[in-house]
């Protein structure tokens, strides 16, 4: 007998037991594979849900936005803001969620210019020394509401405190353009009005985030800074 004819045998029979194995792996792969890729875009699908939610180029893409659309969409906001401050009832954390500068800034501007009006020749220094007393003194309002433990951002206290300078404001423009020269008490009246106002809103939006046993120690800052600014506009107009 051949002994190299057996071993040819012995060859072909494991190649075709190789190659049985190799189709029976073939066929039983794919439906593994293909369980396991659905199982893993699943949870890929399951974790990527709420990513899903937030469309970046709808959103926050503005490259391509023209620039009207996106001063209205900023000035709607900041108008928005302004009407959480003349309602303070309203909805008080979008003011401290969706916080800006834009509307204190406008609002210090604003209010250093009506001032400037009846300043004369004096015009500059008045107009300096009310953009520092109003910014600088919210920036110092804040820091104390910090320091005293306050629970909200440094930005969020200085957009409140800077929002609800709006009744001081108001109270300025109409004491400044409408009622100039006319008595006093009117003038009085009117700018304590938005004194009372402001001081109402702010704490409105920064008690709740103040410890209780510190509140005082928080309005009164509060409460001295739109005072000084109520007098500011009583005195200049």
């Amino acid at each position: 007998m051949d002994p190299f004819a057996s071993a040819s045998v012995d060859i072909d029979m494991l190649e075709r037991e190789m190659s049985a194995g190799q189709q029976g792996s073939r066929e039983t792969q794919p439906g593994d594979l293909s369980g396991n890729i659905a199982g893993m875009n699943s949870a890929r699908q399951q974790r990527r849900g709420p990513m899903q939610e937030v469309d970046l180029d709808a959103d926050f893409d503005t490259l391509d936005e023209p620039v009207w659309d996106t001063v209205k969409r900023d000035l709607l906001t900041v108008g928005l803001k302004f009407g959480h401050v003349v309602l303070p009832h309203g909805d008080k954390q979008q003011l401290l969620r969706d916080w800006d500068l834009w509307g204190p800034l406008f609002i210090c501007v604003g209010l250093s210019l009506l001032l400037q009006h009846n300043g004369g020749t004096e015009s500059a220094p008045q107009f300096t020394q009310v953009f520092i007393i109003t910014f600088f003194g919210s920036v110092v309002v804040t820091a104390n509401i910090k320091l005293l433990g306050g629970t909200i951002s440094f930005f969020q206290s200085l957009c409140v405190i800077g929002y609800c300078l709006l009744p001081p404001f108001a109270a300025a423009a109409l004491c400044t353009l409408f009622l100039h020269g006319i008595a006093f008490p009117l003038r009085l009246l009117i700018s304590a009005v938005g004194f009372v106002w402001s001081t109402y809103a702010a704490m409105g939006f920064l008690a709740g985030s103040q410890p209780e046993k510190k509140r005082i120690l928080v309005i009164y800052p509060v409460f001295l800074f739109y005072f000084v600014v109520s007098w500011m506009i009583i005195s200049h107009s």
